[in-house]
This record gives C-alpha cells, structure tokens and sequence, in this order.
C-alpha cells in the first residue's frame, strides 16, 4: 500500500451544517489513522440558510479550504471545488461528497490500498454506502447501461407525482431486499452519486468534468464519460461510507426533484443516446 497518495475530497453543503461537521469529524479521525497520506477538503458551502460565523478549520491537521457559493447545484458546485486544487493531474483521487455522510475510521487505509490495486483502466470506485434508513448498500447503483427507452420511461415517470413517488418507494424496497452484496472487483455501468471517486486514470484522461445540470444524472454523465473514456468504474465494499439519507434534498419538494430529474435525463439522452427532442 502506498502512503504517499495525494486525495481531495469536495463536499457540497447545502443547508446541513451540522451533517458538514459529522463529516469533517470522521475525516479527522481516519486522518489521524494514516497522516502520512496527503489530504485536501474543499467545502463549496451552497447554503442559503448562512452559518455565522463562519466554519473556523485553521486547527485541522490538513488543509481545508471553505468556499462561499450560490446555490449552483451539486456538480456545478463540485467544478468550484476543483478550481481551489489546481491541476487534477497532480491527484491520485479526487472524490465528489454530500455532506450528509461520514466515513468510516479505515477509510484512507482502504481507500489507498484499492487505489495502489487499480488496473490503469479504473477510472472511478464506487465504495459501499451503508444507508439504514433505506435498509443496505446503495452501490452498485447500475450494472448495464440503460436504453433510450428505459430513460424515457424515467421521465415519463417522473412527470407524474404519484408514479414518481411509487418509484421511490420500490426503489427502497429494491435496496431492502438486495439478497448479498456484490462481489468486490464487480464491474457497474455507474456508482451512486453521493459519493463518488474519480482516479487519476479518469483524472489524467480526456473524460470530462463539466456537468451542468443542478441536479441529479451525474452518475449517468460520468458512467458514459467512462465508456467513451474506455475506463470501468468498479465496485469496491472495502471503502466504506455511511449515509444519513439525502439530508440535502430530503428537504426539497417532491415535485422540484422530480422536475430536476426529467431535466437531467433530457440532457443524458441528447448528449449520450443521440436524443435531440425533449421528452
């Protein structure tokens, strides 16, 4: 395992400042774990509800830089965060974080032995996200690649309040009742989106990072990034997150989130599945 491993994270704040804190805290004390490794935490703070004052981590043991946005939305907020770290080349992992989750204390130890174990061909770690709340592990988010006309069935979904909530529902039941975890190594189409890891594979190729859509479909933009990329993302259960649940948009209504969706897959079937017209 190499502990010389250069990672950034960027959490994204949205009104959830004492989620922020439970992050910062468990990042600390996996930190203390193995200092030897080189760690940067970028806060893009989209809140509209203002901490005052402001969060004061000038006693952290490493470098945390904390950025006052508007709220431009989860990826649009993660391209702020990138700015403050200068060249993505000089990273082993960058990683894309609500805030409403926290790590586990061996986090860097795994993170850094799956990072020295990845095949050049890598390009993002989907860790096991342990949510109660919805009953196990929201990873592996999607094993295959979705069609045109599954994505327009999303949307068609979505447009309806009540089928957009029976959605939810199943989609919980779907996680509950997953029978065993994947097997470590598994190859997915993309990860979930609350915690995402980009390699230096992904990092150093022309994959982008430009997502600009407020919200959701980044797991599905940077899963096609990937296959364009000729880069895999990968399951990997030893790099384990836990989550509160959305403690972000669970605060948002329900027809917001599902306008945001409809949004978002309009932009993956034009950009990805040659789809010009809006569905």
């Amino acid at each position: 395992m190499d502990t010389s491993v250069n990672i950034a994270l960027v959490g994204i704040c949205y009104n959830s400042y004492g989620h922020l804190e439970s992050l910062f805290n468990s990042l600390a004390a996996a930190y203390a774990r193995l200092p030897s490794i080189k760690f940067t935490f970028v806060i893009v703070d989209n809140s509209t509800q203002h901490l005052q004052p402001a969060p004061d981590y000038s006693q952290a043991a490493f470098p945390v830089h904390y950025i006052k946005s508007e709220n431009v939305g989860y990826f649009p907020g993660f391209q702020i965060g990138l700015e403050a770290l200068g060249p993505r080349s000089t990273y082993d992992a960058i990683i894309i974080s609500n805030v409403d989750l926290i790590v586990s204390d061996d986090f860097f130890k795994n993170l850094s032995q799956q990072l020295s174990e990845a095949d050049s061909r890598t390009g993002m770690l989907a860790p096991s996200i342990i949510c109660p709340s919805r009953g196990g592990d929201l990873n592996p988010k999607v094993m295959v690649r979705p069609t045109r006309r599954w994505l327009k069935k999303n949307i068609f979904i979505f447009r309806h309040i009540a089928l957009f909530r029976l959605y939810r529902w199943l989609s919980d039941l779907k996680i509950a009742k997953k029978k065993s975890q994947a097997p470590a190594g598994t190859q997915l189409y993309s990860p979930h989106g609350s915690f995402m890891i980009f390699t230096s594979a992904y990092l150093e190729s022309a994959a982008r990072l430009d997502y600009n859509q407020f919200l959701f479909g980044e797991e599905d933009f940077v899963a096609e990034e990937c296959r364009l990329n000729g880069l895999t993302v990968r399951y990997r259960p030893e790099i384990v997150i836990h989550d509160s649940d959305h403690g972000s948009t669970s605060k948002e209504a329900l027809s917001f989130i599902a306008r945001e969706h409809v949004k978002s897959l309009n932009y993956i079937l034009k950009t990805y599945h040659g789809d010009s017209e809006k569905v």
